[in-house]
């Protein structure tokens, strides 16, 4: 099968996807937005280990990208979309897979798709219009109104004209049926972080020593900090960890937030806050590892769109976590069933303080929140579990009724030629 698939962010869990379906035999073609730096990427080079049919690489648009403009977005979004289509149309596939797309590019990309005779698979990652409409309300009511939309018809029509969805959690699943999508083209298929990649470290490591992180407790953000993750709270934490003085706060972020927080640094003594751009993905697993707790933040309003990524390779550190975020949101779903640290409201500065206070307080408790946090990644982040799902919904309806009965049939030499068609 010739699959092409396409993530705007360059996340590390639709790499490894991407790695692990070339392996199997299947040709894949593995794109993403370059010009894109408000988001951490993944491994994006090849591997010695990569198969011989895997191809990434990283589009580029002649022109400026700027993730928060309204004037340039979205002729920058459009630019990125016809280099996509442009890729679609050398490598004329059998499916497309796309992942955090923009929608104006993604209607030119399903076009391609269809063009081309290739089913369309829209991995739904955001309710990309609840978004924007989120964003909008910022800014003024009537873009909110006009912007929200134009892009809830678009992205309920590229909805509802994809072969297949692939939903990240069931509230997505149940918001996507609400709006009239046939339930038998939604799949809900939870979101991982690569096992072999984000692995458990000592504490006391070559980046921690690097960065001077060694001897007293830390508390970390990694990943993409915009508004709607409240960075205002991260810097009400750092005033009062500066206030005990024995503990310190290190956000390693890109973004909007990212920015507010860079402009305020000064208001805590950099012996207690630390704020640092993206680091190497390759040093992810120290840089994870210099910290004894991990933080993801959420604001109340994003429940229903987003899922931080980044909680998930929280997991894999083996670290104790503090999410706060709304409680029906899937980030903080995961952290409680794995009993992997506290999940607190994200409306006030009181709740996260309370929660880093309380694991400063209780080491025990942080320890078996981090044993808990990598056990639960390893029973559910298998990625040969997770392309075979991926592989089901891929399949025509007649392919995915032949591979039901192969997978029943209890043969592992036929199981094999099917998941293995090269």
């Amino acid at each position: 099968m010739r699959i092409f698939v396409n993530e705007f962010c360059g996340h590390p869990f639709q790499m490894e996807l991407s790695r692990k379906l070339a392996k199997m035999g299947h040709q894949v073609y593995h794109v993403y937005f370059a010009d894109n730096d408000s988001t951490p990427k993944g491994e994006t080079q090849r591997r010695p280990d990569d198969a011989p049919g895997l191809t990434i690489e990283g589009l580029h648009i002649q022109r400026e990208f700027s993730k928060h403009s309204l004037l340039t977005r979205r002729q920058a979004d459009l630019a990125y979309g016809r280099e996509v289509v442009n890729r679609v149309d050398r490598f004329r596939p059998d499916v497309v897979i796309s992942a955090n797309m923009p929608l104006d590019a993604q209607n030119l990309l399903q076009q391609a798709a269809r063009q081309h005779g290739a089913r369309f698979v829209f991995w739904l990652q955001d309710v990309y219009s609840v978004a924007v409409r989120f964003v909008l309300r910022r800014k003024a009511r009537i873009l909110e109104w006009a912007g929200g939309w134009y892009f809830e018809r678009l992205e309920k029509r590229l909805l509802r004209q994809s072969d297949a969805i692939v939903c990240i959690a069931p509230g997505f699943a149940h918001f996507v049926r609400s709006w009239g999508i046939p339930e038998s083209k939604i799949t809900t298929i939870r979101n991982w972080a690569p096992l072999d990649e984000v692995t458990p470290m000592p504490r006391d490591n070559s980046w921690a020593r690097d960065h001077g992180l060694t001897g007293r407790f830390c508390f970390m953000y990694s990943g993409t900090l915009g508004m709607k993750h409240r960075p205002e709270l991260l810097l009400d934490l750092a005033k009062r960890l500066e206030a005990r003085g024995d503990a310190r706060l290190v956000v390693i972020a890109g973004g909007a937030g990212a920015d507010w927080l860079r402009q305020r640094v000064h208001e805590v003594n950099p012996e207690f806050l630390t704020v640092l751009p993206f680091q190497p993905y390759e040093r992810m697993s120290e840089v994870m590892a210099s910290a004894d707790v991990l933080i993801t933040l959420l604001d109340s309003e994003a429940k229903t769109f987003a899922v931080p990524s980044k909680t998930l390779s929280y997991l894999c550190a083996a670290r104790a976590l503090i999410v706060a975020a709304p409680a029906a949101n899937e980030a903080a779903r995961v952290v409680e069933e794995a009993e992997a640290g506290l999940v607190v409201s994200p409306d006030n500065s009181a709740s996260i303080i309370a929660a880093a206070e309380r694991l400063l307080a209780d080491r025990p408790l942080c320890e078996q929140c981090a044993t808990n946090a990598r056990r639960y990644a390893e029973q559910h982040f298998s990625i040969d579990a997770i392309a075979d799902r991926f592989l089901a919904v891929l399949r025509t309806p007649a392919e995915a009724k032949e591979m039901e009965l192969v997978l029943a049939s209890g043969d592992p030499e036929r199981k094999q030629s099917w998941k293995h068609p090269a």
